[in-house]
């Protein structure tokens, strides 16, 4: 898959859903402190891929934290364009680009680049996934780190072949009266794919369903044995490794797995 049709192809997923996002699956908080206390432990701008609607980038520019984001859905940046405009007064900038996180260029280097909430994973194959790494490499300053954050793959459920189907989050409808309750089930595939399928249903103010929406999300899962070799493949060294938000240490029953990873200079450079 060319830059260009992966581009694409991730855009499309997220296009339909860039009004909902904020409800679900934009609605995640718990990552919120732990890449709020990165950032602002760094002098200079945050690179952040897959920033969406700025669901983490609003809050770090909260904190003061200038923000350089780049989202393959030109869709979840108008949203996001939207929400800056109604907070002019944040003492951080956002700015936003469409971009491919595998083949992008901003002619800048950062102290720090973030991947947040399962970002990562929608790279599907080894390949994309190298190609990314490589591309945030080059926009890292020396000596500089990179956080990522996924989920671990829980074993049972990809046993099963499938999670339960649950209700989500409730939230406002973008647009008129009533809500919109979403739902959402996993189902794991062949070469390592996790399709999420989620049920928006849009309920009158009696609770009564008056439309549905599904829509799908396609991911690759990837085990923490195989992102040490990964990243020093593609020039990092690991930091740290966490299994949870709280920095306990990843372990075999972590749910969540974060790296944090330095640019590690080149065989025989300083950079």
């Amino acid at each position: 898959m060319t830059c260009d049709s992966y581009g694409s192809s991730r855009a499309a997923q997220y296009h339909p859903i860039a009004e909902l996002y904020d409800g679900y699956p934009g609605c995640y908080l718990e990552d919120i402190p732990f890449f709020a206390e990165e950032a602002t432990r760094v002098s200079g701008p945050v690179l952040e891929v897959g920033v969406g609607t700025g669901r983490l980038a609003l809050v770090l520019a909260a904190a003061g934290v200038d923000v350089m984001g780049i989202d393959s859905s030109p869709a979840m940046l108008r949203v996001l364009a939207h929400k800056r405009a109604q907070w002019p007064d944040l003492p951080g900038r956002v700015q936003a680009l469409v971009a491919d996180m595998r083949c992008f260029a901003l002619h800048q280097r950062f102290p720090l680049a973030i991947i947040p909430f399962r970002t990562f994973l929608y790279l599907l194959t080894r390949a994309d996934q190298r190609q990314a790494l490589r591309a945030i490499r080059r926009h890292l300053a020396p000596g500089g780190r990179l956080a990522m954050a996924f989920f671990v793959p829980p074993l049972a459920s990809i046993a099963l072949g499938r999670t339960t189907r649950a209700q989500m989050a409730r939230f406002p409808a973008p647009a008129g009266p009533g809500e919109v309750v979403a739902y959402d089930w996993s189902e794991f595939a062949p070469r390592r794919r996790v399709i999420s399928h989620i049920t928006y249903e849009w309920v009158n103010g009696h609770g009564q369903p008056i439309r549905q929406m599904e829509h799908a999300l396609v991911c690759r899962y990837v085990f923490p044995g195989e992102v040490p070799p990964l990243l020093e493949s593609c020039g990092y060294r690991v930091a740290a490794a966490y299994g949870g938000f709280d920095r306990r240490p990843l372990a075999a029953d972590s749910h969540e797995q974060i790296w944090i990873a330095e640019r590690a200079p080149r065989r025989g450079t300083r950079a």
